[in-house]
């Protein structure tokens, strides 16, 4: 790091005594701790000028955008700020700020918002003392973007932090200390010095001489016919091993202690493949339930639209028969007992536009829902939330059959739930009975029914 940069008085400090209001800019507020980061920010903007141009032109947009109070309470915002300040600091050194908005700075630059992964939070923690600015550029910009992700696990997003990880490792490694030579003539090591198995081998077999390595029996090698040192007759493992190690799912070869292993290509390739089918089956999940939330919006608005006189006039016949709706629709054909409903139902659909145009959407909405229905059987039974799943699509079944069991089918004597395949029939009847009995066991005079006869309670 520069001389200027470790110098905290590249920054006025009389200008940082005492803030005051200027036009565009904010005062410091005890209560919001990034109005006093701000505040800082404005009463240095001239000299911050002087260190870095490309920092003062972030500087000047903060300082004009925070004039806006519905800005300066956007969760963005508040960490541009933070990422902006310990710029500053990265240049100018540290500065006196309250220890609230100490607490802030590091909070908000060391993450990003919505960002949950854990090895992209530890690489937004370490940009304050990270000095290769597109490292950090880079790092900031990818923990924005994996915050906005609702699966940031996904082998896509580990494989991005891999990659920062090993220039942040790569980054560190360049600023170490070079190893110092021993005094003298770096060929003579001391007899307490550690010795390198391949120099030792090496001293045997080779002798450097005018750039030249010669072996014992006095034939003259040149460095390009030097091949790598040979011990015990095998070669030694190169770097072409160590990828082939890894394409074949085997263990890492033996590199620089410090490096953690690469992640095996097989167990990426699962993993991968493992995100791609989760994300599909939440699609086809999604898109069974937007069938039966649209196959139910469409009975109801048939229900209280355009069919609602004739299935009103149904409803007032259930009333006074003993196996109810159901025993109206069966005799709703020609010869049974309201065979005339039946009549009246069969005029409406051949006369009137709009009853056969509301009736048809049910119908196609319905027959829709029925043939995505079956096949998310099987995606629910691999997912962790199953049993959620299971209860979810088991209140829309019930909801879909008491509104088709209770519309006539264009088939006499039958309802539009009996128009469905049988095997979603029976699923859908089942979750109607299913809830029937629920209901008649959850009933707070279900005891009396029992006990003494039906209840008088309406």
């Amino acid at each position: 790091m520069s001389e200027t940069q470790n110098t905290p008085t590249a920054i006025s400090d009389t200008k940082r005594e005492q803030p005051t209001n200027t036009a565009g800019g904010t005062t410091a507020n005890p209560h919001d701790p990034i109005k006093e980061i701000v505040d800082h920010l404005q009463h240095a903007e001239s000299d911050i000028k002087e260190l870095d141009k490309s920092l003062a032109q972030t500087v000047e947009s903060i300082i004009r955008q925070a004039s806006d109070d519905l800005r300066m309470n956007q969760r963005h915002f508040r960490h541009e700020v933070a990422y902006a300040f310990q710029d500053l600091e990265r240049k100018a050194g540290a500065i006196a700020i309250s220890p609230q908005a100490r607490a802030t700075v590091i909070g908000l630059a060391g993450s990003a918002p919505g960002l949950e992964n854990a090895r992209m939070l530890n690489l937004m923690h370490s940009t304050a003392t990270i000095e290769d600015r597109a490292l950090v550029r880079d790092i900031r910009r990818a923990g924005g973007e994996i915050g906005q992700q609702a699966d940031q696990n996904n082998p896509i997003t580990i494989s991005r932090i891999e990659v920062l990880e090993n220039r942040l490792r790569l980054t560190q490694r360049s600023h170490e200390p070079a190893p110092e030579q021993p005094n003298g003539d770096p060929t003579q090591r001391s007899a307490t010095s550690p010795a390198d198995p391949r120099e030792s081998h090496r001293s045997a077999d080779y002798a450097p001489a005018n750039g030249t390595a010669r072996r014992n029996d006095g034939m003259a090698r040149t460095p390009a016919q030097q091949g790598p040192p040979v011990v015990q007759g095998f070669v030694q493992p190169g770097k072409l091993d160590a990828v082939l190690s890894l394409l074949r799912g085997g263990g890492p070869s033996s590199g620089a202690p410090s490096e953690s292993p690469p992640t095996p290509f097989a167990d990426r390739l699962k993993s991968f493949q493992e995100a791609r089918r989760s994300r599909n089956d939440e699609a086809v999940l999604q898109k069974a339930e937007k069938a039966g939330r649209t196959a139910l919006d469409a009975l109801e608005g048939f229900r209280t639209g355009e069919g609602a006189t004739i299935l009103n006039r149904i409803q007032s016949a259930a009333r006074s028969e003993p196996g109810g709706i159901a025993e109206v629709l069966a005799e709703m054909r020609p010869g049974g007992r309201f065979g005339d409903l039946r009549q009246q139902f069969n005029s409406a659909l051949a006369k009137e536009k709009g009853f056969a145009d509301a009736f048809d959407q049910a119908a196609s909405a319905l027959a829709q829902y029925g043939t995505s229905r079956p096949g998310i059987e099987q995606i629910i039974s691999r997912r962790p939330d199953a049993a959620n799943l299971t209860a979810k699509f088991q209140q829309l079944d019930a909801e879909i059959g008491e509104a088709a069991g209770n519309v006539p089918s264009r088939r006499d004597s039958k309802t539009m739930l009996d128009d469905l395949a049988q095997q979603t029939a029976e699923m859908i009847q089942r979750a109607v009975e299913a809830l029937k009995s629920l209901f008649g066991r959850s009933s707070p005079d279900a005891g009396s029914r029992t006990a003494a006869g039906p209840s008088m309670s309406p």
